[in-house]
């Protein structure tokens, strides 16, 4: 980092450049799943060719039904043979790009009348996309049956997904005004619980055990958190960066965690003594101090922990995983005043640290999970499910998420056998 304290880039993130500079490549050829119009589900792919020879590529997942964006992600710089595998993997044919500019923003479109916003990639993505305005002609596409919203249940869709969009749907169109097909016997109990540890199932239990408390309760309680203003934040202000918003801090980080992986993950005195050590040669790196922070927490060793963290905080008030980790700990140590203050006395990201106008998922992630624990030990299920549902999707990409989710799902268990 130069004297000035300036942040040197030495490069700029794909995020970035695809949101700056995408719609200055060369379009490429485009592709769409063959069964598209028999389906109305429609793997897409829009490549953006390089000087280098090389392609960006946006991927869309397409509801033509109802659902729009349902699902999207780039790949940047590959060669042409990943293309083609890409090509290959969506099992596509070449479509025109105008035609399928109408589909993937008709079908956005479409869906945001039904009350569905698009995946939160599609942030990004739509960059990849050449602007939607006069330039492109517009081309007659059929959205939903006949136009009429029609949902048809997937095969990842959990009960709870089910009511959901239901919900959605009544509440945006009116009960009778789309179309619903579903197979009866989708969702047997006993398949439901099945194979209970694998990722699939734990998300049915969860959904199917926080939708029927929500139910119980549906009268009674207000919520705190406004659950579209969550998506807002989490869709348009969160990135996919591991620890910061500046590049070069986390490079640093990135090389330090991958050199001393071993001493992180041992958690015992010698690895705390090791980190002691690392943390004197290397001051300026603050995620030593969230590590040494998390073993003194682990060893019990809370005055410690707390002179470390307040020594941190203040060197490096920029660096919000400390700050939200130190917070995390008080909500589960049941310290909720000081935890909630570390937060700023804040319930939305955004409003809690107003100088920053990006976030990584991973402070997005241990923030609302720090909210979970406080929501819990408040006995406010309600806005604890609310946060846990902004976690579930990730569920074991990050530990909190996981210790989070199954306090609430152990709370709302408790809760519910007092009704």
């Amino acid at each position: 980092m130069a004297k000035s304290g300036k942040v040197v880039q030495l490069f700029q993130k794909p995020e970035n450049f695809i949101k700056t500079r995408a719609r200055e490549l060369q379009l490429g050829k485009c592709y769409i799943t063959f069964d598209w119009e028999e389906t109305g589900l429609a793997n897409t792919l829009v490549s953006r060719k390089h000087t280098n020879g090389n392609f960006t590529l946006g991927i869309y997942l397409v509801d033509l039904k109802c659902l729009g964006v349902k699902d999207t992600t780039f790949k940047f710089n590959v060669s042409e043979e990943e293309l083609e595998d890409f090509v290959d993997y969506i099992q596509g044919g070449e479509i025109e790009y105008n035609k399928l500019h109408n589909i993937i923003y008709g079908a956005e479109a479409f869906a945001n009348d039904c009350g569905f916003k698009p995946h939160k990639d599609w942030a990004i993505t739509q960059f990849i996309l050449e602007e939607d305005d006069d330039s492109i002609p517009l081309i007659d596409i059929e959205f939903g049956e006949g136009g009429v919203p029609a949902y048809y249940v997937g095969p990842n869709d959990n009960p709870a997904k089910v009511n959901q969009i239901l919900a959605t749907l009544d509440k945006n169109l009116g009960s009778g005004n789309y179309l619903f097909s579903s197979d009866d016997n989708e969702f047997e109990d006993d398949e439901l619980l099945s194979d209970g540890n694998s990722e699939k199932s734990f998300k049915q239990i969860y959904f199917t055990l926080t939708g029927a408390y929500n139910n119980l309760v549906s009268e009674k309680g207000a919520f705190n958190l406004d659950e579209n203003l969550l998506d807002e934040i989490l869709n348009e202000i969160v990135g996919a960066n591991s620890y910061s918003i500046d590049d070069y801090l986390e490079e640093e980080i990135t090389e330090c965690v991958d050199l001393h992986e071993s001493v992180f993950e041992e958690k015992s005195d010698e690895s705390i003594a090791h980190i002691q050590v690392l943390l004197a040669e290397n001051p300026s790196n603050p995620y030593l101090y969230l590590e040494l922070f998390l073993q003194y927490k682990l060893a019990r060793l809370n005055h410690e922990a707390d002179e470390l963290a307040k020594k941190g905080m203040g060197l490096f008030p920029d660096f919000l995983y400390l700050r939200i980790f130190v917070a995390h700990a008080a909500m589960v140590d049941k310290e909720l005043d000081r935890g909630l203050k570390l937060l700023n006395n804040q319930y939305y990201l955004n409003q809690a640290f107003p100088q920053r106008t990006a976030f990584s998922e991973g402070e997005f992630m241990f923030f609302y999970s720090a909210l979970c624990h406080y929501f819990v030990e408040k006995g406010d299920f309600k806005n604890a499910i609310v946060c846990s549902d902004r976690l579930i999707d990730d569920i074991f990409a990050y530990e909190c998420n996981e210790n989070a989710i199954f306090c609430v799902m152990q709370a709302v268990k408790e809760e519910m056998k007092g009704q």
